[in-house]
């Protein structure tokens, strides 16, 4: 039972370690859903010239940091299940050893050592039943923190004015550039014409 004070302050620093990755990941799926829907939304100016590979080019990039910073949380989690199955061993260990070191020195008898043994197997198995279940509603609060930070960011003035179309960007970064155009009715007319 003395582990289990160090199992908690080995899962908080792992914990805190897989919240900043998870951020990390959630802000590049993020990206990747707006290049996707970027891309999706204007198909016919992406095939007009000629785009696709550019915009797979984004979307691949940005879904691949996404996947290496899975790939840090699926192996730190991996490190907090291997600690605690670590534990729950240690308990057989130590229950064995200190048990029968107590039963051959006479200071317990061997239904004591067996009954301590299976209350701290069993608050053992208690916590590393508990650990998925941590796991998920730590994604949750995370979820929820970024969900609360989006809400903050969009008032109720600034929804009104973005759906009547009053709002719009001081600066829209593109490469996209217009020189000369005409329109192509008045094209077709002149070739029409001739």
């Amino acid at each position: 039972m003395c582990t289990i004070p160090l199992i908690y302050l080995f899962q908080a620093y792992i914990s805190s370690r897989i919240s900043s990755r998870v951020h990390e990941q959630a802000g590049q799926l993020q990206q990747a859903l707006k290049y996707m829907t970027n891309a999706i939304q204007s198909i016919e100016t992406v095939k007009c010239f000629n785009g696709q590979a550019y915009e797979i080019q984004m979307f691949t990039r940005t879904a691949s940091r996404a996947a290496k910073l899975y790939y840090h949380v699926a192996h730190h989690r991996s490190i907090q299940i291997g600690v605690m199955q670590f534990f729950t061993l240690s308990v057989f260990v130590q229950g064995f050893w200190y048990g029968s070191r107590l039963v051959d020195s006479g200071d317990r008898t061997a239904a004591q050592v067996l009954t301590t043994f299976w209350a701290a197997l069993m608050a053992i198995d208690g916590i590393t039943g508990f650990l998925p279940q941590f796991i998920v509603m730590q994604k949750g609060k995370i979820a929820g923190g970024r969900l609360r930070l989006l809400m903050h960011q969009i008032t109720a003035s600034e929804q009104r004015q973005e759906f009547q179309g009053r709002s719009r960007p001081v600066k829209c970064l593109g490469d996209i550039e217009f020189q000369n155009v005409s329109s192509q009715k008045s094209w077709l007319q002149a070739q029409l014409m001739d």
